[in-house]
């Protein structure tokens, strides 16, 4: 059984979501609705901190693509942080560092966020 925990916190303007476990089609739902939430708070700067992400599945990549635009359209973003060299060879197969805003650090990923 795949288990995901998902912890929030805010940091100036942005929230930052921390990922723990394995982002599948278990556990897909439970960030939708996290990301869902704030941005039904007003909430569009979120940054995904993957640090302690062990495992990105197909589910858990088309969840982080369909949010991008909504928060983009709010003047926000999706800043995707901390991912190991291979979930990030995942993405980069994909091609979606093209698309995505993708730092190596929370605080680098924070100031993607600045003007």
């Amino acid at each position: 059984m795949t288990f995901l925990d998902i912890a929030s916190e805010a940091r100036g303007t942005a929230w930052i979501i921390h990922l723990k476990g394995f982002l599948d089609v278990h556990t897909h739902e439970m960030l939708r609705e996290t990301i869902r939430e704030h941005m039904a708070h007003g909430r569009h700067q979120i940054l995904l901190d993957m640090e302690q992400l062990t495992y990105i599945g197909s589910s858990g990549i088309e969840v982080i693509l369909s949010t991008v635009q909504p928060l983009r359209d709010q003047a926000g973003d999706l800043v995707l942080t901390g991912m190991s060299s291979k979930i990030f060879k995942v993405f980069d197969l994909l091609g979606l560092p093209a698309l995505l805003t993708i730092r190596p650090t929370v605080e680098e990923g924070l100031q993607a966020f600045k003007p």
